[in-house]
């Protein structure tokens, strides 16, 4: 799909000068001017050059390597050997070393490489591009994006020997890059190649960049450094191994455990940054800490983070705020004649959700979309399956105004508010008191914050470390979820959702080409989120659930058609849409044929059901109010 996103005149300045930085100046002569017969020779009085410092190589000598690397690439395109040709991979794996830096906002080439760092249309740039060329065998597509990437290659190699490059850089994307590192191990990363042996070559340079800038940023005058920078090297060393033993991604067994390490990892990185005198960064804040000092918390790719909705209000004021949305909840005030109040359809003994196909609504006219759990809600960067609400609020106050679902217009809301004096009094005692229907948003969503994101799966609990949690079943449904079944691509962990790290505010949507029951050859016809853009490439789209608690939350799908995971899982293997014989022209290229074997279903199934499932009965966390 076609990036689409709003840009700063700034930003939109620097694109401007990156593209004509690639594009080069068409009237700039060739070669050098005519020598004059007559003139005599210059002799250079100008020193020479000093050697690149530690921090500029960590910079430049990715550029350098994917240079020739794409060289020889060119000169092998004849042969065409596709993506497993291993200049492509020494490419890619060049690439990846450079790109914590690259990728930055400032730097320019970074986003005509690897395409926008945030946008709602999932999106790549040159290199994305690349490998669809390589794949599909289009050799004149991948001429067009090798000479692209290679003017952005000396770009930065150009940028490296000019700019000096500042250790506070070089801190922050290393603060991240172990992050990065577990999302690759994952598939979850933006922009994730298509064949599993690029995969590890992206593996193998970034963690090719976190050897050579943490042994760059050491700084030897410290007290700290040497033990700080072993530290790291102790967990660097068997990630290496796993990584070099491997010939490609495939051969990643027990994923989970290389992401706890990478957990570990980035904790020694910043331990590494704050010894030498620079400042911390954390990838997010975690839900559940473990350490108390932020800088040694070992967040990864499997940790789960706090609500990106928080409310409004002060600090300390968020339990006022709750109290009143688990009030709202469960009233029915907030309905046309009272019929209904949230938990009618959101039922806590059915994880949230209701059980149903499609619940009952209260417009004879209107037929309702499957109602979705509200569980990890908060962490949706974008409600409804259209994605038409982009915030808990919004959602709720949605519901509460739609008059097949609740039916209470603005002034009839506030009105039944006004009249029920418990209501009116527990309205005015807020930090920002007053019947206003922010207010009844801001407290819904603080009542969701508190209730709604458990966070005790197996899943969570090995990710603050306790390893037996996932039993090798599981880790091999990982496995299979980010490997072969392709499926942490949409469903990113650690929400497993579609909301992409690092702030988890970009959703994901996806066509899956969902017939209209199982094994069906018939289109569902709902339009989903193309009904309310009228884009051609969101016709049949969803946003992508969460899979957490997903053995609670039965049937699936925006139709509720499919009663049990094993449909759900055999409709992904046979391909989408496509596989059953549908025409479905914008289908999600990611959704395809996947081939699992019945042991690959089982473990997968077991992770799906049991590593996922929060060990908190859903009825526990919202108890109704006295």
């Amino acid at each position: 799909m076609p990036a689409k996103r709003s840009t700063s005149p700034e930003r939109l300045s620097a694109l401007v000068l990156a593209a004509l930085l690639l594009a080069g100046c068409p009237d700039e002569p060739e070669g050098p001017a005519p020598a004059d017969a007559s003139a005599k020779p210059v002799v250079s009085t100008a020193p020479p050059e000093p050697p690149p410092s530690p921090l500029t190589r960590v910079v430049e000598e990715p550029a350098r390597r994917g240079l020739e690397a794409l060289e020889s690439l060119v000169a092998a395109m004849p042969q065409g050997r596709g993506d497993t040709n291993s200049h492509y991979l020494a490419l890619r794996r060049s690439l990846a070393a450079g790109a914590p830096i690259w990728r930055r906002p400032e730097s320019l080439g970074g986003e005509v490489v690897f395409g926008p760092p945030r946008s709602i249309d999932e999106g790549g740039g040159a290199l994305l591009r690349l490998d669809a060329a390589l794949v599909l065998g289009d050799a004149a597509a991948a001429r067009i994006e090798m000479v692209t990437l290679d003017r952005a290659l000396r770009l930065f190699q150009s940028e490296a020997r000019r700019i000096p490059t500042v250790p506070g850089v070089v801190a922050h994307a290393l603060s991240l890059a172990a992050y990065d590192l577990g999302a690759l191990a994952l598939e979850s990363f933006q922009g994730v190649p298509e064949g599993s042996a690029a995969v590890l070559a992206d593996l193998r340079g970034t963690l090719d960049f976190i050897e050579s800038a943490s042994a760059a940023l050491a700084n030897p005058g410290t007290a700290e450094t040497p033990a700080a920078l072993e530290s790291v090297k102790q967990i660097t060393r068997p990630l290496r191994a796993r990584l070099d033993a491997a010939k490609t991604a495939d051969d990643l067994d027990d994923r989970a455990s290389f992401v706890l390490a990478t957990g570990r990892l980035g904790a020694a990185l910043r331990r590494l940054v704050a010894a030498a005198g620079l400042p911390v960064r954390m990838p997010y804040r975690a839900r559940f800490p473990v350490a108390k000092i932020d800088a040694d918390e070992p967040v990864s790719a499997l940790t789960l983070p706090a609500p990106r909705i928080r409310p409004r209000g002060a600090s300390g004021d968020e339990a006022t705020w709750a109290a009143l949305g688990r009030k709202l909840f469960f009233d029915k005030r907030l309905s046309k004649n009272n019929a209904r109040s949230c938990v009618t359809c959101h039922v806590p003994e059915k994880g949230f959700a209701d059980g149903l196909v499609r619940p009952p609504s209260l417009d004879p006219a209107v037929t309702l979309r499957h109602t979705p759990t509200l569980l990890y809600a908060p962490l949706h960067a974008a409600q409804l399956w259209d994605g038409r609400a982009l915030t808990p609020e919004r959602q709720a106050l949605g519901v509460i105004r739609a008059r097949a679902e609740m039916g209470l217009e603005t002034d009839e809301l506030l009105r039944a508010i006004e009249t029920a004096a418990d209501l009116r009094t527990l309205f005015q005692a807020l930090p920002t008191p007053g019947v206003t229907t922010d207010n009844v948003g801001r407290a819904l969503a603080a009542f969701e914050s508190e209730a709604f994101v458990p966070g005790d799966a197996p899943i969570d609990l090995f990710a603050r470390g306790d390893e037996p949690a996932l039993s090798p079943l599981h880790r091999r449904g990982l496995d299979v979820f980010a490997g072969k079944g392709r499926c942490a691509r949409c469903h990113i962990p650690p929400f497993f959702g579609g909301s992409r790290p690092l702030d988890f505010a970009v959703p994901i949507f996806a066509v899956l080409g969902v017939p209209d029951k199982p094994g069906g050859t018939t289109l569902d016809p709902d339009r989903g989120r193309g009904a309310f853009t009228s884009r051609p490439a969101d016709e049949g789209a969803f946003k992508t659930p969460t899979t957490r608690d997903v053995a609670r939350t039965a049937p699936y799908f925006h139709h509720g058609a499919f009663r049990t995971l094993e449909e759900v899982v055999d409709f992904y293997d046979k391909g989408g849409g496509k596989g059953l014989g549908i025409p479905v022209p914008n289908q999600d290229p990611d959704v395809r044929a996947l081939g699992l074997s019945a042991d690959e279903k089982r473990a997968l199934l077991a992770f799906l059901r049991e590593a996922l499932l929060d060990k908190t009965p859903p009825e526990k966390l919202a108890s109704p109010p006295r």
